[in-house]
């Protein structure tokens, strides 16, 4: 098992047999000496040939605290669709993203509380009959704008139009994708995201610098 610090971000590595499956680990980080808790997820939880956790398992790991080495993307996919989030995930993977598959709001919620991710692609009605009770759309809504604009929002819709700016800006996100549109996915979220990241490049190192 892969470990990273939270406090002084170093990573290292222990044994799996040393973690025992569905307790809790408690060890001391060997630099900085933080302690870190460790909880060994269900073999059908975590899948290292695809790169993506997921909560389909039903498992309590909602404020579990995600282990990535330093640089690599990361995204959340809230996606209640088990064969949506399944066309969703090889794309994630060839942008070279590690992914978390969120499919209940409680989960989500829970990753966003100790996680910070590059990425979150967010289902319309996620969780949810209908967008007006979309807790993880509210949680984002109500973000201070220093929080909400270090990661990119897509909101995956029947409905609404790919691309359509305005759209987007009402609900609060970054892009609409519609879900007809998915085998264009990867394009999409390439050009996008670059021309996210080189508008607000400038904003987040300001940001950054100020708060070092």
């Amino acid at each position: 098992m892969k470990v990273q610090c939270p406090k002084c971000l170093i990573s290292f590595t222990i044994p799996d047999e040393k973690v025992p499956e569905g307790k809790t680990l408690r060890i001391a980080c060997p630099k900085c000496r933080v302690p870190i808790e460790l909880n060994a997820a269900p073999p059908e939880a975590e899948s290292s040939e695809s790169g993506v956790l997921s909560d389909f398992s039903e498992m309590d790991s909602s404020g579990s605290i995600d282990v990535v080495e330093e640089g690599v993307r990361t995204a959340l996919m809230c996606v209640s669709n088990k064969k949506l989030a399944e066309g969703l995930a090889p794309v994630l993977g060839e942008l070279d993203f590690w992914v978390v598959h969120a499919a209940r709001a409680g989960f989500a919620l829970g990753k966003l509380h100790h996680n910070t991710y590059d990425l979150i692609i967010l289902e319309e009605n996620f969780d949810s009959a209908k967008a007006a009770e979309n807790l993880v759309l509210h949680h984002v809504q109500l973000l201070p704008m220093h929080v909400r604009r270090r990661f990119y929002l897509c909101l995956l819709s029947e409905t609404m139009p790919t691309l359509d700016a305005m759209l987007a800006f009402r609900m609060g996100a970054n892009m609409i994708l519609n879900i007809r549109d998915l085998e264009k996915a990867k394009i999409i979220f390439a050009r996008s995201m670059k021309e996210y990241k080189t508008f607000y490049g400038f904003f987040n190192a300001e940001l950054n610098r100020k708060q070092a």
